[in-house]
C-alpha cells in the first residue's frame, strides 16, 4: 500500500436532477480552484482524515461513498500523495476555514478546477454518481 500523506473529498450533492460538486479556492494561491484534501494526522485513518478535511476546509458534512483514486503532487518537497474519496453531502456545520466554496455543476466544475489531476479524479466521480443514481447525460 501506498504511503498517503494527504487526504480529501469529491462532494456531491443533488440540486434538483443534476449532481453538484463542492470546489474551494486553494489556500496558497485564492486564484485557483482546487478539491478539499490536507494532511492525515498521527493515528487517524485516511478516511477520518478526508472527512475531517473536507469539513475544517469547507464547512461541509459528508459520508463516504468510496474512494475515487490517487493524485500525487511533486511539486511539494517531499512529495505529496493524496487519496480522494467520493463524498455524499449531509449538510453544513457552519464553521470553516476562511477560503471561498462553490456548487458547481460537472462542466462548471470541469472549467474551474485548475489542475489537470483535479479534473480527471472529478471525471471519474461524475461517472461513478451517474452510474449510481442512474442519470443520462
Amino acid at each position: 500500500m501506498a504511503d498517503f500523506t494527504h487526504a480529501g473529498g469529491i462532494v456531491f450533492r443533488y440540486d434538483g436532477e443534476n449532481p453538484r460538486y463542492l470546489i474551494i479556492n486553494a489556500k496558497k494561491n485564492p486564484h485557483h480552484w482546487v478539491l478539499p484534501k490536507g494532511h492525515i494526522d498521527p493515528g487517524e485513518t485516511i478516511a477520518e482524515a478526508a472527512l475531517r478535511e473536507v469539513q475544517e476546509e469547507t464547512g461541509v458534512k459528508a459520508r463516504i461513498v468510496k474512494p475515487i483514486g490517487v493524485s500525487q503532487i511533486q511539486a511539494a518537497s517531499p512529495s505529496i500523495l493524496v487519496l480522494f474519496f467520493l463524498m455524499e453531502y449531509l449538510g453544513e456545520i457552519g464553521k470553516s476555514e476562511d477560503r471561498q466554496k462553490r456548487w458547481c455543476s460537472f462542466d462548471e466544475a470541469m472549467s474551474l478546477l485548475s489542475f489537470q489531476n483535479a479534473r480527471n479524479l472529478l471525471f471519474k466521480a461524475h461517472k461513478i454518481v451517474k452510474e449510481i443514481y442512474s442519470l443520462s447525460d
